[in-house]
Parts: C-alpha cells; structure tokens; sequence
C-alpha cells in the first residue's frame, strides 16, 4: 500500500472516530436533558401530591367554605313540577318580613323529597323549581342520616331507548350512588346552572345537613361545616316545613346563621 493511501485510510479511520465521538457526545447531552427534565416532572409532581395530601387532611375552613358558598350566583325560577317522592328541587331562602321565598334566589342548596302525601307537600309547587326525579337509589335516599356524605356528583349522558339521550346527575355518597334524570326540557335554567356546578367540583366533600322524614338537603359548605358543630338535639321537623337553605350575604356582610333546627316558616297553603 502506497504512502498516499495510508494517509487516505487513516484520514478515514479519523473521521469515523470523530463523527463516534460527536455522536456520543450527543448521547451524553440527551441523557443529561430528559434526566434534567424528569427530576423537574417528579419534584413538580411530588409537591402537587403533598399540597393535595395536605389538602386532604386540613378541613375546609369557614371563609374559604364562605367564599366558595358566595361564588355561585342565583338561578331564575322554573316552577311547574310538582314535590311528589323522588323530586329534586332548589332550596332557596324566605323573606325575612313575609316569610314567603324569595324569587329567583336559589343558588346551589337542593333538596330530594322522601315520601310524603302529595297533599303535604303540593303548598311548595309555586315557589320551588323541580329540576330532577330519582331514577336509581331512593333507598340510599331514605337510608340517609345527618351527616351522611356527598363525596361528589357528576354528569353523565345515557340513551333514553327512544333513540335519543338523557343527561343524568350521579350523586356518589358513603351509602351508595344516587342517579337522577335532569328534566332539561321543564327546567333548562338550572339544569345548565347544575351541570356547571358540577363541572367546577361544586359538589364535593358535602354533608347531608337536612335529613328529616318527607326531606334531604344538601348543597352549602358552609351548612356542611355548621352541621358538623356539636349540637343539643331537636325535635324533627314535620312533613309541610320549609325546604330552606341558609341565606348567605353579600361578601364583607356579616353571616348569621339560625340554630341546626329551628324552622323558618313558608305560608301553608292559602296563607
């Protein structure tokens, strides 16, 4: 082998080296890239997992229960279905000075009738919109106790058998899941303002705080807390008091709020 091709060859064998050791090099830059990248993801993801832990075992506190109570804004009235067993209503407050409810001020408190005679609860048809009907789980319903838990509620669309579809309203509680048909043609208002508090995870970590024999009540976590405050107890309401939530002010204005039980009353019929 001539002298000009040994120069040519180990020019070839050079370049190959080089073009090995560039291509390590990259190697080494990548691996050094995605392991920056992964200590970031973990840290990142670590300190998401101990802030929702965190989150887990500290209660909610009164403001912030407050604060979220207040974010929500009112819905106009849908009356026209009637309080019959297995109904899903808005609660909404009373007129201080009338003690009849007030109009377009239900925000997020519902309610689901038990089983009361149509003519125990007709007297609430005018004030209070029906948004829903049980369709699976009225004997979680009826099995309820104060203090029960609503862990959280999702909206979920299912065919009607009829070749088109209903949305359904999954409430998920410690005794079992109630499923609820959303009348979107009779209230479309709030069924929407339901399916909107449900989306942002309105609905979590509630206490059932009204649970009497023709009603249950939910929807406040500002009621969730005020129920879970050691308590004297009351005689249970009848079957014709009111489906009342608490009434939370405006946002710097005081907030009181009336003892677990004592009623405040709607008109009874013809009042």
């Amino acid at each position: 082998m001539g002298r000009a091709q040994k120069l040519k060859q180990q020019r070839k064998e050079e370049e190959i080296k080089r073009k090995e050791e560039e291509r390590k090099d990259l190697l080494r830059r990548i691996t050094l890239i995605v392991g920056i990248v992964l200590v970031i993801a973990i840290t990142v993801g670590l300190v998401f997992l101990v802030n929702y832990m965190k989150k887990q075992e500290e209660p909610m506190t009164y403001e912030e229960a407050l604060a979220l109570d207040q974010s929500v804004s009112t819905v106009q009235d849908e009356v026209g279905v009637s309080n019959l067993p297995g109904a899903v209503g808005m609660a909404k407050p009373s007129d201080p000075e009338t003690q009849e409810p007030i109009p377009d001020s239900a925000t997020s408190q519902f309610y689901i009738i038990k089983s009361a005679a149509p003519e125990e609860t007709a007297f609430l048809d005018e004030y209070f919109t029906i948004f829903g009907e049980v369709t699976e789980g009225m004997d979680v319903v009826n099995s309820l106790v104060l203090n029960d838990d609503l862990f959280r509620a999702e909206i979920r669309e299912t065919e009607d058998g009829e070749g088109g579809s209903i949305k359904e309203w999954v409430l998920e509680t410690n005794k079992g899941n109630i499923v609820i048909k959303l009348l979107t043609e009779e209230a479309p208002l709030t069924t929407q303002h339901i399916i909107d508090l449900t989306e942002r995870g309105f609905y979590e970590e509630l206490k059932w705080y009204r649970v009497e024999e023709f009603v249950v009540q939910t929807g406040s976590h500002v009621q969730t807390l005020e129920s879970m405050e050691p308590a004297e107890p009351v005689e249970p309401a009848q079957p014709g008091q009111p489906i009342e939530p608490i009434e939370i002010p405006s946002e710097g204005e005081p907030i009181e709020i009336p003892p677990e039980g004592q009623p405040i009353e709607i008109p009874s019929e013809g009042g």
